[in-house]
């Protein structure tokens, strides 16, 4: 009975293997079970010399073995790398380089999110892809999930995942590292114990988008598209704008379907389609914004449930509060080719009440290179203000500089204003609702009707911004 129960304790007990041969006799087992113990001894010393205890494992290999004459008697291929095996019956040419990307992205996560643990067998990290055009071909075959695990797109589980071919290339493969990314994060705990979806969502949106290199292995991933063009089928991006455009016409709090709030704690335990792009932007802003980054840093190693809530708990509720406020003005920054540098709103700028006094007038300096640049004050329901703005700038250096005044200059347009023109937006401290922004030109008067806080900026293109020179002074009364 020891000896038969002696492997699976190495395997669920976190206990030392010590204490369970204490109650062995060696003279009484004989010469070959004596060696027998001895051998599984050093097995499990070898094993725990790799983790310290089972817990540090990864899940056993649960693929199902294939059978390679099965599967081209019925028209599939198999194309394979260290950490992909890729089925498909998509022509060769098409997707012969796939497990090698597959390779380079496994590399970079564990660069970024750490090292996976081994399995007890001591085998490589792998994956069974099945890249799938004509659905029948594999029901022949014998490889689809079952049934209860139907798919539209893609569908991982365990040590595998299956996807329906896509119409262009990029999303191919990016449908393709999505999947792979959900079965490197879940082969440590499953599929029942995971983080909230809009992270591990939006965690594999991130690191799925990518750019393709030559030498597949300098690929690089977790990119924001810097165009539109090369990044066919993807459009997270355009989601969030046509949402933001769609709520913003809407009456009431229609518009809290796209506050972060929702997404962190939605009310419809369902994760729709729309939930996809605003995952993945809520993941690339805490890994990039410089300010947000350093505090999310231990989200790289959140496996489950508990190690989130525990992750998330060191998060200041005044850094989700502030997160809650700068959402919408993030969400209408993001763009194809979003300057980091330059474009970020601050996550804590100082502000403070504006005075109640009628004659309280103030002067303020807004840079034509920088985005979304806080007013530093706060405005309370039913408090009006008056913006006056002059001074000359430049917007765009190419192909040659463009002076611009707070109106803006009419020969460019940018969300159907003129480029340069002074645009403000008065963002609700609840963080509840996506305002509109406001044209102010030369001057206009703010209508206020929630407390809020004033933001301004020079209307330009969030990719844009580096070409650009100069300020414009504001006065507020």
């Amino acid at each position: 009975m020891m000896l038969k129960s002696f492997p699976n304790a190495i395997l669920n007990s976190r206990r030392s293997v010590v204490p369970m041969l204490s109650g062995v006799s060696f003279r009484r087992l004989g010469k070959f079970r004596t060696l027998r113990v001895v051998a599984l001894f050093i097995t499990a010393l070898v094993a725990l010399a790799c983790t310290s205890n089972a817990a540090d494992l990864r899940l056993p290999d649960d693929r199902k073995k294939l059978d390679p004459d099965k599967l081209t008697a019925c028209g599939l291929r198999i194309v394979q790398s260290k950490r992909l095996v890729l089925v498909t019956d998509v022509p060769l040419e098409e997707v012969r380089n796939l497990p090698l990307l597959a390779d380079a992205l496994f590399d970079e996560l564990e660069k970024q999110l750490g090292k996976l643990p081994p399995d007890l067998a001591g085998t490589e990290f792998q994956v069974t892809g099945y890249l799938i055009d004509a659905k029948e071909r594999f029901e022949a075959a014998g490889v689809l999930p079952p049934e209860e695990f139907q798919f539209r797109h893609g569908r991982h589980i365990g040590y595998q995942f299956w996807m329906n071919n896509q119409t262009s290339a990029y999303y191919r493969r990016h449908l393709l590292l999505h999947e792979f990314v959900h079965c490197f994060m879940m082969c440590e705990h499953g599929m029942q114990d995971i983080p909230p979806l809009w992270y591990t969502e939006g965690l594999s949106e991130y690191f799925a988008t990518h750019v393709l290199d030559e030498n597949i292995a300098a690929s690089r991933f977790g990119i924001l598209p810097p165009a539109i063009n090369g990044f066919e089928g993807w459009g997270r991006i355009n989601e969030i704008r046509q949402a933001i455009t769609a709520m913003s016409s809407m009456p009431g709090n229609a518009s809290r379907a796209l506050t972060l709030e929702e997404l962190r704690h939605p009310v419809v335990n369902a994760f729709r389609d729309e939930d996809y792009a605003r995952g993945w932007a809520l993941v690339w802003l805490i890994r990039n914004h410089p300010e947000l980054k350093p505090l999310f840093v231990r989200f790289a190693s959140v496996r489950t449930q508990q190690q989130f809530a525990d992750a998330e708990r060191e998060i200041p509720a005044e850094v989700w509060k502030r997160l809650e406020i700068l959402w919408p003005l993030c969400l209408d920054s993001l763009i194809e080719g979003f300057d980091i540098e330059r474009s970020f709103p601050k996550l804590s700028p100082e502000t403070k009440p504006w005075p109640v006094s009628s004659s309280a007038s103030t002067k303020l300096s807004i840079e034509s290179n920088q985005g979304w640049q806080s007013s530093g004050f706060v405005l309370k329901a039913g408090q009006d203000v008056t913006l006056s703005c002059s001074g000359r700038y430049v917007v765009h250096d190419q192909p040659r500089p463009w002076i611009s005044e707070p109106q803006g200059i009419t020969i460019d347009y940018h969300g159907g204003r003129p480029l340069g023109e002074v645009v403000a937006m008065l963002v609700p401290l609840s963080g509840g609702s996506l305002p509109a922004k406001i044209p102010v030109g030369v001057g206009t008067k703010l209508a206020n009707s929630v407390d809020a806080e004033l933001w301004l900026q020079i209307n330009d293109d969030a990719s844009q911004r580096a070409g650009n020179s100069g300020s414009v002074v504001v006065e507020i009364r």
